[in-house]
């Protein structure tokens, strides 16, 4: 057990240094825990995505938590949570302290520059594999043929409209998608 609590935080660890972008851009990492560990499934990856939008806190730190929970109870949900912010804590002290003196220079900007397309580009990909996995019956990646399921497409057409051509209520769409879960099974 000993063993899985240091793997935990090693996964974690490494996701609180490279998820640059909030809590989404630690989607692609744990997409590869999914795959590479079998800690959760699929399906409970979008669960995880769900509870984690709808409790309060960060959401990468609310996905954190979770995966720790049901992975390795309360103790791997310490380890996961503790790790997922202790990077983020140490750099923001060292880049508070820096900030001033560098914040003129070419090279960060160009670094950052660079490092928000890497992250949509992570987020984007990891969404159309979610998307695929929702919206059909398959549970794997790209699998052919396909059969479709169309109560999760409606309802994803239903969802996305509001959310992205009028005023953006996260919260209310995760509502609505609750309701529509319910009504369409």
């Amino acid at each position: 057990m000993l063993k899985l609590y240091f793997l935990l935080y090693y996964e974690f660890l490494k996701t609180g240094i490279f998820a640059i972008g909030g809590g989404y851009a630690a989607l692609p990492f744990l997409y590869y825990m999914q795959s590479t560990y079998n800690w959760f499934t699929t399906d409970e990856l979008t669960n995880m995505i769900a509870v984690s939008n709808i409790t309060p806190g960060p959401i990468g730190i609310n996905m954190a938590t979770y995966t720790g929970y049901t992975t390795a109870g309360i103790i791997g949900s310490i380890v996961c949570t503790s790790a997922i912010e202790s990077a983020p804590f140490v750099f923001s002290i060292i880049i508070m302290k820096i900030y001033d003196k560098f914040k003129a220079c070419q090279s960060i900007s160009a670094i950052f520059n660079g490092l928000r397309p890497a992250s949509c580009a992570l987020l984007i990909s990891i969404g159309l594999k979610l998307l695929y996995q929702t919206i059909t019956y398959t549970k794997q990646e790209w699998s052919f043929p396909v059969q479709f399921d169309y109560r999760a497409i409606l309802l994803f057409i239903i969802l996305i409209l509001p959310f992205s051509f009028v005023k953006k209520r996260p919260l209310l769409v995760i509502l609505m998608g609750a309701a529509g879960g319910i009504i369409l099974n």
